[in-house]
């Protein structure tokens, strides 16, 4: 906050610069003015810069003055507390409206109170929703914003820099998040992020981009320095989550979120199968050829993608003579137990959608099994970071194991046709706090959620 003015000189740069290349909507990051990392209320509202609404206003301005939409991140002050805000001003300087972060992240608790609304907003370039950084992990948020109509969404953010390594950029969001939810939901994304370090010690991935309704990205920002990105996007028709109303009514039920767990490991190893590898590699008999090379490998759990129920049945019954438990075809639609973990079955289209595999999620499913599997990584990442769960993938001629953290643990494909194997520990499922303070079921919002 001490470099407000420097801030205030970037973004009036940017403005500048987006009036040239003369675009009709710029995005700014989350808290783009005076910052993100406040210390506290009261060393915010003592702090030397513009208040919330006199920001506003020097927008307003602007963008009258450059006939351009703009939104802005920023710290909205009611008096009685902060929000962590969003406003869109359309190209007559016209405030629209203002999107208040409902899904709080972490230090977001310290300072802000969660906004009570989640609606679009009609401009002169079409309806426009607008969620803010870590709400793009609560797939009802965009669900309600579609449903609300919304053909383009935008997201002011922070991403935070999760990687290990120093001089390396990486968060879930980039890699794989923001791809999913324009695909699953049929709307473009326009994402903007600050890059650099904030008091010097939480870093940001920079990397804003533009990405249209199927996915693809029409511009990236680099992960280092300040950028101002453009593309032009055709306005998404966007998708309704279809599902029946008894789902409907459990997703939007108000219920106790899943256990976290007493943090004990619960280590063990577990394979997914290609079909076209079961069916090679099975030569009758008892299964020897099929399961003693996982047995040795200590695989507790299987997942095979067969065609036939009754293949499928004569599967299980033979793996248990090798200690294994193995499922190769959706005979459940509820949550139930498979050896040592509670799974739940999601068909392959089911999986384009976050309804099926959200509500075995909060039904306490630790992993997901995901049968004829649509190649589509970015939503199977998704479907497992967003609930916290392991997934496990097959179709016929690949397979993928993925942590709750949206990372692949394994995975083969026509190029490697075999089977995927990796170690899992369900006490990974069973936390679902994804940042310190941020449960992802704790804080679900059911009494804004429309679809």
């Amino acid at each position: 906050m001490n470099e407000a003015p420097a801030t205030l000189a970037a973004i009036d740069a940017a403005i500048t610069r987006a009036a040239h290349l003369r675009v009709q909507l710029l995005v700014l990051p989350e808290c783009a003015y005076p910052a993100y990392l406040l210390g506290s209320v009261t060393s915010y509202r003592a702090g030397d810069h513009l208040s919330g609404e006199q920001f506003v206003e020097w927008l307003s301005e602007r963008a009258a003055r450059f006939r351009l939409h703009i939104i802005s991140g920023f710290v909205e002050d009611t008096g009685q507390c902060l929000h962590n805000a969003a406003v869109l001003i359309d190209d007559h300087g016209r405030e629209i409206g203002r999107s208040r972060k409902r899904f709080l992240w972490n230090a977001d608790h310290d300072w802000f109170a969660p906004g009570n609304d989640i609606r679009a907003f009609d401009t002169a370039l079409g309806r426009i929703g607008v969620a803010i950084c870590a709400e793009a992990r609560v797939p009802e948020v965009f669900a309600t914003l579609v449903a609300d109509g919304a053909e383009l969404i935008a997201l002011p953010t922070c991403w935070i820099n999760a990687a290990r390594e120093p001089g390396q950029f990486y968060n879930p969001q980039v890699d794989f998040l923001i791809e999913a939810r324009a695909r699953e939901f049929g709307v473009p994304l326009v994402c903007a992020d600050k890059s650099g370090l904030e008091l010097g010690a939480v870093g940001y991935v920079g990397q804003s981009r533009i990405v249209r309704a199927d996915g693809t990205t029409a511009a990236e920002a680099p992960a280092t320095g300040g950028a101002v990105i453009a593309a032009r996007v055709s306005r998404g028709r966007p998708r309704r989550v279809w599902l029946t109303e008894a789902r409907r009514e459990a997703l939007l039920a108000r219920r106790e979120p899943a256990p976290a767990g007493d943090g004990a490991s619960r280590r063990f190893r577990v394979a997914a199968m290609p079909g076209a590898v079961a069916n090679t590699r099975y030569t009758g008999g008892m299964g020897e050829s099929l399961f003693e090379p996982l047995a040795r490998q200590d695989v507790k759990l299987l997942l095979v993608n067969m065609a036939l129920e009754s293949s499928a049945e004569q599967l299980a019954m033979l793996a248990r003579a090798f200690d294994i438990h193995a499922l190769g075809f959706p005979t459940e639609t509820k949550v139930f137990r498979l050896g040592p973990a509670r799974v739940g079955c999601v068909a392959g289209q089911w999986v384009r959608s976050f309804a099926a595999a959200r509500h075995l999620a909060l039904d306490g499913a630790e992993i997901l099994l995901v049968f004829d599997a649509p190649a589509d990584m970015a939503l199977l990442r998704a479907r497992a970071l967003e609930n916290r769960v392991f997934a496990m993938a097959v179709a016929d001629r690949w397979a993928a194991i993925i942590g709750p953290d949206g990372e692949i643990r394994a995975r083969t494909d026509e190029s490697n046709l075999t089977e995927a194997v990796a170690e899992i520990d369900l006490a990974e499922a069973g936390d679902k706090f994804v940042a310190p303070r941020t449960h992802i079921f704790a804080e679900r919002r059911v009494d804004l959620y429309r679809f």
